[in-house]
């Protein structure tokens, strides 16, 4: 559907690329990154707001490289909507089939399909400053959805909702884009919204794609020790030595050493990471794998998270699903699973 080939670009010292990327026809993929990671500039290249200083863009096996945006014909839910507010919720809606000059029966039964989905017909005569930001959100989706294009472009339209909304919208968006087999391409920095919307994610950082896959391949195999903490490895202990053959590694602050699953890095590790959630608290105290820490609890949505802490003074933190009193503190008794533990240089 549309590939990008070493795709290149300079926003004064910032650099971006090169980038490649393809998304296939009917798929959803988020590009996952910090603010400031350079995407919002590639959204404006595959746009045809700007123009990439070397690589190409491809749609359908043809280069759209120096296209103009009206040429493109693609869908846009930008962050601020955009709604045109001279115009009423059906003006708004029709707009963009007047633009493209798209018309017909087709068409008219699109358009009240969509409606009919996202509940919007009681706001059909309404103008957009009447709405309420989950209102606006449903008619700014039906309008870049109407003309049917072939590629939906989302620039983080959902950040300004609350969460319960936003989940909501989530799940309206996925099912409206699986039903017409639309391909988006959702741009966030919010983890939670691309593993919601998309089935593959392509993360960048500073400028270049760090890693691809799907949601589980991310969360569960980061490829680096940055790309780790931005997906939520809050946990990072020092290796003091290791031993590949037996797969074993002795951290600072531990009294034993730990093993792990995964094949041994080629180059020797110095980090050893493990996310706070997969970190077990079990009621036995003995064990060549069982650690006995001192912790105290701190409230977070939903459970307790502890800190405890290591012989060298460091903060192990683990998550528990049960809600404890803030402030408590005990020992934890605590097993590392072999199969959790992530190795890097």
């Amino acid at each position: 559907m549309i590939r990008l080939e070493g795709v290149e670009g300079q926003a004064g010292s910032f650099h971006l690329g090169p980038i490649d990327l393809s998304l296939p026809a009917g798929a959803a993929h988020a590009l996952l990154g910090p603010s400031g990671a350079g995407k919002s500039t590639l959204l404006r290249m595959i746009l045809g707001l700007e123009t990439p200083q070397k690589g190409r863009i491809l749609f359908k096996g043809e280069e759209i490289s120096h296209r103009a945006v009206e040429e493109r014909g693609f869908g846009y839910l930008p962050q601020h909507l955009a709604l045109f507010p001279h115009l009423s919720v059906e003006e708004n809606l029709r707009y963009g089939l007047k633009a493209r000059k798209r018309s017909g029966a087709g068409y008219e039964t699109h358009l009240k399909h969509l409606i009919d989905a996202t509940g919007i017909a009681p706001l059909l005569d309404r103008r957009p400053e009447t709405l309420s930001g989950g209102e606006r959100q449903r008619v700014a989706l039906v309008r870049a959805l109407a003309p049917k294009p072939e590629l939906l472009l989302l620039d983080e339209p959902f950040s300004a909702l609350d969460p319960a909304l936003r989940r909501e919208l989530w799940h309206l968006t996925r099912s409206l884009q699986e039903i017409d087999g639309t391909a988006m391409l959702i741009i966030t920095h919010d983890m939670q919204e691309a593993f919601a919307l998309a089935d593959r994610l392509h993360l960048i950082i500073d400028g270049t794609i760090r890693q691809e896959g799907t949601p589980t391949q991310l969360w569960e195999h980061p490829h680096d020790a940055q790309t780790a903490r931005y997906l939520g490895v809050r946990n990072f202990l020092k290796i003091e030595s290791w031993e590949p053959e037996d797969r074993i590694v002795r951290v600072a602050g531990l009294s034993h050493p730990l093993y792990f699953h995964e094949t041994p890095p080629t180059q020797e590790p110095s980090l050893c990471a493990i996310r706070p959630e997969s970190i077990e608290i079990t009621e036995n105290e003995e064990g060549s794998d069982i650690f006995t820490l001192p912790a105290e609890a701190f409230s977070e949505p939903g459970g307790t998270l502890w800190r405890a802490r290591l012989g060298n003074g460091e903060i192990l933190e683990v998550r528990e699903s049960r809600m404890r009193t803030p402030g408590e503190k005990r020992e934890l008794h605590l097993r590392l699973p072999p199969e959790k533990l992530l190795l890097y240089p």
